[in-house]
């Protein structure tokens, strides 16, 4: 059991007042319609799930200054802004059924005006709603429209999110394979462009990949490769801890888990980032429910009341009632268990996700199985088991047959009890069927590592044989300009012609060595701007002078007469010697 409700927006929701100020202060300040929209968009994210009065005001402005515009572009935006703001709020039903509204009308209004990288966004959207929503066939459906229309588009960061939201789809859909290779496709590309936000994207897909395979190490890589890309930006690098310690949390690692929760609790005070702290306060509610440390759950949940409060403000109060159900039952405080639970149904049947309405179904069926009220539980069980048939999750649907077999056998009914444990090994064949396919899948995708390693090495090679041949035409091409520039020097040519092409020689010659040290510096500075910089300086300081210097003395040597003549002469006279010494006697 996890609890996973508050996790999915509190990660967006690290706001302050500060920032708030900022971002009013940018909307008072901006003067184009494109500038408002955006800062209306990050205030209307800003207030969701914190003023719901003023989330919305200001997702009305932003509609409204969009359309007002008739400009097609900023109207789809628009609409795509909201969508996202909602699916960041995905753990309420309604907030799914907006966001889908939303991301159609966008849809609709990008492809009705011919615009295609705008329709491919609202495929996304789409992709994203439906995925939230449990209909992965919808969503797997979206991404590959949206797929056909970038493959014709040159726009990378686009087919980035393309291949991102068609690998999340697939991972939703348990087809690793598939996923693995989008995933790749969007590294691919992210890691040849070095843009910022690309690479996020792509270190945070393929670390949830590796998650959903149970590869909880190389889930870790991706997350750490993803802190080192933020260590300037420590805003980015609270949910990157957090992630770590989420992880380490799953590795039942509960010292880990906890050093890098606190860690970021500590960046969020050092960053004044209050709300931040919610979410990992959420995750260390979690790390107590894995490690079986309920009582320390509900002792820290009490203490700590920025999780209640937010939830207060989000106007979802019945889901501390609901955290307090778990945490009870979990702890066998049966009666504080069913005042709270009590509190809350209503309002999770009518306002949470399906996967809430499991979580709560099954925490209460086994609250009236502890009271021994065995009709009630198999009836909470029953709708358990109904919302794990629609959304298709096969260890959820395995342990509702195993909590029914059980609750069947103690009212004393085993005909049922038995067929329920018939279910129960069906579903149990499934899993083991999926965990032999996904040893393969991993053994596929350490080939498929492998292979492109292979392909990286031998590209590699191939680009050091190019370079290398084109460094040794460079050297040749150089030689053969100072044979000609001194072969010059034994005929009577002008003055100019010798300086043009003494020019040009030491030009050649310096920038070739200059762009030999570039490599060397590169390596040796690891890229840093300023001891490149410094390097550079150091170099340029010694090489000017001594270019001047060398091309001067060898023009002015090549180009004075009495050299011309003398060299004439000594060459004339060694040739007539050779010429004497060849004649025969005879000829004396």
């Amino acid at each position: 059991m996890v609890l996973w409700f508050v996790a999915a927006c509190i990660l967006v929701k690290a706001q302050s007042q500060s920032l708030a100020d900022s971002l009013h202060n940018r909307l008072s300040h901006s003067t184009t319609v494109s500038d408002r929209i955006y800062w209306l968009d990050r205030l209307a994210r800003y207030y969701t799930g914190v003023d719901t009065t003023k989330a919305e005001e200001f997702s009305s402005q932003l509609l409204a200054v969009a359309d007002s515009s008739r400009n097609r572009e900023w109207m789809i935006k628009a609409l795509l802004y909201n969508a996202e703001r909602l699916y960041e709020f995905g753990y309420v039903q309604e907030s799914i059924t907006r966001g889908l509204e939303y991301s159609q009308k966008a849809f609709d209004l990008a492809k009705n005006n011919h615009l295609d990288g705008y329709t491919a966004w609202g495929y996304l959207s789409l992709a994203k709603g439906y995925r939230n929503n449990g209909e992965n066939d919808k969503a797997l459906n979206c991404n590959n429209m949206a797929l056909s229309i970038v493959s014709n588009i040159d726009n990378d960061s686009l087919k980035t999110y393309v291949y991102n939201s068609l690998s999340k789809t697939y991972i939703a859909r348990n087809d690793k394979l598939l996923a693995f290779r989008n995933a790749l496709n969007a590294l691919e590309i992210a890691e040849a462009t070095g843009n910022y936000d690309l690479l996020e994207l792509s270190y945070t897909l393929m670390s949830d990949f590796y998650r959903s395979l149970s590869d909880i190490e190389k889930a870790k890589d991706f997350q750490f490769k993803k802190a080192a890309l933020q260590q300037s930006r420590p805003y980015d690098l609270l949910n990157t801890y957090q992630s770590i310690g989420e992880l380490y949390s799953l590795q039942n690692e509960f010292n880990l888990s906890l050093k890098y929760l606190q860690k970021a609790n500590a960046l969020a005070d050092s960053l004044h980032y209050g709300y931040f702290k919610v979410g990992t306060y959420n995750s260390l509610l979690n790390l107590y429910i894995y490690s079986g440390r309920f009582e320390q759950g509900i002792a820290y949940f009490n203490t700590h009341n920025e999780m209640k409060d937010f939830l207060n403000q989000a106007g979802m109060s019945y889901y501390v009632d609901f955290i307090y159900g778990i945490l009870y039952v979990l702890a066998n405080r049966t009666d504080s268990a069913f005042y709270h639970l009590k509190r809350a149904e209503p309002y999770i049947f009518t306002n949470a996700n399906k996967i809430n309405q499991y979580q709560f179904c099954a925490m209460t069926a086994s609250y009236y199985q502890d009271i021994k009220d065995y009709d009630k539980a198999i009836s909470y069980a029953l709708k358990a088991k109904k919302i794990c048939e629609q959304t298709g999750n096969l260890i959820e649907l395995r342990d509702a047959a195993t909590n029914l077999d059980s609750l069947y056998q103690l009212k004393g009914d085993y005909k049922t009890a038995y067929s329920y444990n018939s279910l129960y090994h069906q579903y149990t064949d499934s899993l083991n069927a999926l965990a032999k396919e996904r040893d393969m899948m991993s053994l596929e995708i350490d080939n498929e590592n492998r292979r492109k390693d292979r392909e990286a090495k031998l590209h590699e090679e191939e680009v050091r044989r190019s370079h290398n041949i084109q460094y040794m035409g460079i050297t040749v091409a150089i030689a053969c300009i100072f044979i000609l520039l001194v072969g010059l020097g034994f005929f009577k040519v002008s003055r100019s012609t010798i300086e043009a092409l003494g020019f040009f020689a030491f030009i050649f010659l310096f920038e070739f060595i200059i762009l030999i040290a570039d490599n060397k510096i590169h390596d040796l500075t690891h890229g840093e701007p300023w001891k490149v910089l410094a390097i550079k300086i150091g170099l340029i300081a010694i090489l000017l002078p001594l270019h001047h210097k060398l091309e001067e003395r060898v023009i002015h040597y090549l180009t004075t007469q009495e050299l011309l003549n003398l060299k004439g002469k000594r060459l004339l006279g060694k040739w007539r010697k050779k010429k004497d010494a060849d004649l025969p006697m005879g000829n004396l």
